[in-house]
């Protein structure tokens, strides 16, 4: 005689505790054969849809938890959990109408207001998101999930410092996460604290060595270090883990062009594109590999493709405007540059009551505030915008970086200069340093070309370094590097080493370096170059002393800019993928008159530079 079959209760307690357990396939094979009993248990019906659904079987689990409301339709659990599968099918819609129904029975449903938050952060409906993440939090505090995802919203909307003390939360909640480690890692790297997020990102591989978002972040925040070797070599172990990880292409293309291998760099961003041809990033990447082969047209091709699939993408409207201007196309490029907004946040640090000048209302008798945004060689180059804004009748306050200051200090009548934290008071207008070309209308033919350069030494500091170096032959001063925590360093800095051919001349040769590289010390001191770099306080003082020399010789930094600025007879040694402001294939630039040109031939090909230049020299 057969046994008596199990009672469903029973059999439904059990099949719970396999769930409970994580034996997800076990306890689904349970509730579909309490399914074959009772094809109408709400119970078996709901949780073998959110079985299926854990399993990845989206469509499998949409459905049953489905036929399990059609039974009760007031189980707010179920319209949950039917709302968090939508959600991982992209049915946003449909998601947030399924969690407003859970709500609407459960309003104090932590979860549900979790994972509402979510869709609405899907949907781009930050605040909205933001919103229903702090609802989850005031019901449940320690809810880290909810905290990490809170701090994801307000990184759409680069609120940087919110979202990086949400993400803290939860890394304190859950102090072993690598996931929560990355995520503070991240943020770190928005904010330029480079080291700080490398050494979270190893914190997390401690924990997980094969950790793939903390591998990609490790060699995110490696390449500003100017570690770019070691970040391919970290992408290349996601790679092992993962063949056909993206974003670990996508980064290996990264390395790769700031190792001045742009031939390399364009086949990992061709392995990116095949991997992902409708992701955006991908378009994007392969646009940039092919501006750095010179394939500009090329290049604006890709970066229109990506804009098509991601219209906002800000890296891409920053890479296209790059690329318009490199070539020329200012009318087109300037606006595009206004993108850079949305990537640097330029205006959003700047909130003023005041108009932002776009070159629409007269200037006269107002008082144009013009602010200092990027490195100190932009400031340097478009701080002649300021002596426009007064010819066309207004008087100017600038506001320059600090070691700027005493450079800029008696700039020019009109012209009051403060520090890089210092703002006008009572001005009428206002406007970034770099919005400034599209705001006078700037085209090639109408560049501000100053014949005798725009800034000048005070006689008493050009008296001072006119001895210093010694007199009767050429005094030539020499650049070879930028800073080392430039983004791209190791394409337009070189070896000292690689320039020592040229010293060869019966010159006196000078070096403007402020910071010598331990790497150079040894082949400066054996070079017979005169280093006063302990003497050089700041760019006023650097000034002085290119007054007393007869030509400047540099790579592409800020000094170049300064000896240009000063009308100094000036050769700029620019690399095969050239700054925008240098754009192609001529030995001149309209910015500079006393500037002289000598490009790479190739990525990397600094001997051929210097061979020229040594020919120059003789000539």
């Amino acid at each position: 005689m057969k046994p008596p079959p199990v009672p469903i209760k029973q059999q439904l307690a059990e099949a719970i505790a396999l769930f409970q357990q994580g034996r997800t396939a076990d306890a689904e094979a349970g509730f579909r054969a309490i399914m074959k009993r009772d094809p109408k248990n709400f119970d078996a019906l709901h949780l073998a849809g959110v079985a299926a659904a854990m399993a990845g079987r989206l469509e499998e689990g949409v459905n049953l938890i489905r036929r399990a409301l059609a039974i009760n339709p007031r189980a707010a659990v179920a319209h949950g959990n039917l709302g968090s599968a939508l959600v991982r099918l992209g049915r946003l819609e449909q998601a947030l109408v399924s969690l407003d129904r859970a709500l609407a029975i459960d309003a104090k449903a932590a979860n549900v207001h979790h994972n509402r938050g979510f869709a609405l952060m899907k949907c781009k409906r930050f605040d909205d998101a933001i919103a229903a993440f702090d609802r989850a939090i005031e019901l449940k505090p320690d809810f880290a999930e909810a905290h990490n995802d809170r701090g994801s919203a307000l990184m759409d909307q680069y609120k940087l410092k919110e979202a990086l003390a949400a993400y803290e939360k939860a890394l304190s909640l859950k102090p072993n996460s690598p996931g929560a480690m990355v995520n503070v890692a991240l943020v770190w790297c928005e904010l330029q604290r480079h080291a700080e997020a490398l050494a979270m990102a190893d914190t997390a591989l401690c924990l997980d060595p094969q950790h793939i978002s903390a591998l990609i972040t490790r060699a995110r925040a490696l390449l500003p270090l100017g570690r770019a070797a070691e970040a391919l070599s970290t992408v290349d172990r996601v790679i092992q883990i993962e063949p056909k990880s993206v974003q670990a292409h996508l980064w290996r293309a990264v390395a790769l062009n700031l190792m001045a291998e742009p031939e390399a760099a364009l086949g990992a961003a061709e392995q990116a594109l095949a991997l992902a041809p409708q992701d955006a990033d991908t378009h994007n990447n392969y646009g940039f590999a092919l501006g750095n082969l010179g394939r500009l047209e090329e290049a604006l091709a890709s970066y229109d493709v990506a804009l098509k699939l991601r219209p906002d993408d800000r890296e891409t409207l920053w890479n296209r405007a790059l690329a318009l201007l490199v070539l020329g196309r200012f009318e087109e490029g300037w606006l595009a540059y206004e993108y850079r907004n949305l990537r640097h946040k330029t205006l959003a640090a700047r909130k003023y009551p005041k108009p932002l000048w776009w070159g629409k209302e007269p200037l006269k008798d107002q008082h144009l505030y013009v602010y200092w945004e990027q490195g100190l060689g932009d400031t340097i180059q478009f701080a002649r915008y300021a002596l426009l804004a007064v010819a066309a009748g207004a008087r100017v306050t600038l506001s320059v970086q600090d070691p700027l200051i005493r450079l800029f200090k008696d700039f020019a009548p009109g012209v009051t200069v403060v520090g890089q934290n210092d703002e006008a008071d009572d001005f009428d207008l206002h406007c970034p340093l770099l919005t400034l070309p599209l705001a006078f209308g700037t085209r090639l033919e109408t560049i501000p070309a100053f014949q005798n350069g725009y800034l000048s030494v005070p006689a008493a500091d050009a008296a001072r370094w006119d001895q210093r170096p010694p007199r009767g032959r050429r005094r030539i001063g020499l650049v070879w590097s930028g800073s080392q925590i430039h983004v791209n360093d190791a394409n337009r800095s070189m070896r000292l080493a690689g320039i020592l051919p040229v010293l060869q001349t019966d010159d006196i040769w000078v070096s403007l370096q402020k910071d010598i590289r331990e790497a150079d010390r040894a082949a400066l001191a054996g070079s017979g170059v005169l280093d006063v770099s302990a003497e050089l306080g700041d760019f006023a003082d650097t000034a002085a002393l290119i007054s007393a020399l007869d030509l400047v010789i540099s790579v592409d930094t800020s000094v170049a800019h300064l000896a240009g600025a000063l009308g100094k007879p000036t050769w700029v040694m620019v690399p095969f993928a050239p700054d925008f402001r240098w754009l192609l294939d001529r030995e001149d630039t309209p910015w500079y008159p006393s500037m002289r040109l000598f490009r790479q031939g190739r990525a990397g090909d600094w001997d051929g530079v210097v061979a020229r230049i040594g020919e120059a020299l003789r000539q």
